[in-house]
């Protein structure tokens, strides 16, 4: 077949499949919009295989089907994963490293997902102050007398933990994207890039050292009388570097798990997390730090390389 026929042939089979997904989604009152993650795969296939400029074609066509289709809602959904899948696809066509290629699907869904839930919320139907009530009662409902010990405002908590799970939210969004995505290609036969091995993760050993002090310091910091501002800043210090160090911690054990006993060790570990919540996120929090800060991960892999382990 004529390379420009097929080329129109895919961009048309795609526009009907949104214009598909967009009918479906108008009967069922926006469930469709539920699936975020499915919704790029269309343009990611063009783009990937024709390059984001005769990927535009397309992108029109299917952004003049949501607005003849979609409700005010729908349009900003459909158009920023339309977005998301004409920048994918070129980078997967530029041959962009998988990292790049995960970390520009959730900062889009990140971005989209503040849209939506933070600053232009009753517009999309959310209502965060009646979320943040509902976390409330629960608490209390929980904790009972308990609350009132506690040594932080459980409002500004609430308020925080709000916030965090937006941007947790846009990240999980972002990585399923990624990973069907990678899925799709690969079936289809398509040269994507290989996902950089767990023991090849890295940070910056200063941005450890910046971690841990923020998490000690902010720990200390919320057990003393403080403004409400600085409170809540130190708040969002402790979970973020929380976080962080323990992300890196849940890297470092993969890795030893896999180099010591040469066995993924991920259903023990989470198995561990579940039951043992109060002492492993500390503990993890601190391997973490490790791992980041010291010359630990590049010894174990030279013995692992050189047969030390085995």
């Amino acid at each position: 077949m004529n390379n420009n026929v097929r080329k129109i042939t895919d961009g048309a089979m795609m526009t009907a499949l949104l214009g598909l997904l967009l009918v479906i989604n108008r009967q069922l009152g926006g469930v469709v919009e539920l699936f975020v993650w499915i919704l790029p795969l269309p343009m990611v296939f063009f783009t990937a295989k024709y390059g984001w400029k005769d990927g535009l074609l397309p992108f029109s066509a299917m952004i003049f089907l949501t607005l003849i289709f979609g409700t005010p809602q729908s349009i900003f959904y459909f158009g920023v994963t339309a977005t998301t899948g004409l920048i994918y696809g070129e980078g997967v066509k530029q041959k962009w490293t998988s990292r790049r290629l995960m970390l520009i699907a959730m900062t889009i869904s990140v971005v989209s997902n503040l849209v939506t839930t933070v600053l232009f919320a009753s517009f999309f139907g959310y209502d965060i102050a009646m979320e943040a009530q509902t976390m409330k009662q629960v608490i209390n409902q929980t904790l009972g007398t308990s609350v009132a010990a506690l040594p932080f405002d459980i409002d500004q908590m609430i308020r925080i933990a709000v916030i965090f799970s937006v941007f947790l939210t846009g990240v999980l969004e972002g990585l399923l994207i990624h990973l069907f995505s990678r899925l799709l290609l690969a079936r289809l036969g398509f040269q994507i890039p290989k996902p950089k091995p767990l023991s090849q993760i890295s940070s910056p050993k200063w941005l450890g050292y910046v971690a841990i002090i923020c998490w000690a310091g902010s720990e200390f910091l919320l057990k003393t009388p403080q403004d409400a501002k600085i409170q809540e800043l130190m708040m969002i210090l402790d979970i973020a570097s929380n976080l962080y160090l323990m992300f890196f911690g849940y890297i470092g054990a993969l890795v030893l798990g896999a180099a010591k006993f040469q066995k993924n060790i991920s259903f023990y570990l989470i198995f561990a997390i579940i039951f043992l919540l109060p002492v492993a996120i500390p503990a993890l929090s601190l391997f973490g730090f490790l791992y980041i800060t010291t010359n630990w991960r590049v010894d174990l892999l030279r013995r692992v390389q050189s047969g030390e382990n085995k």
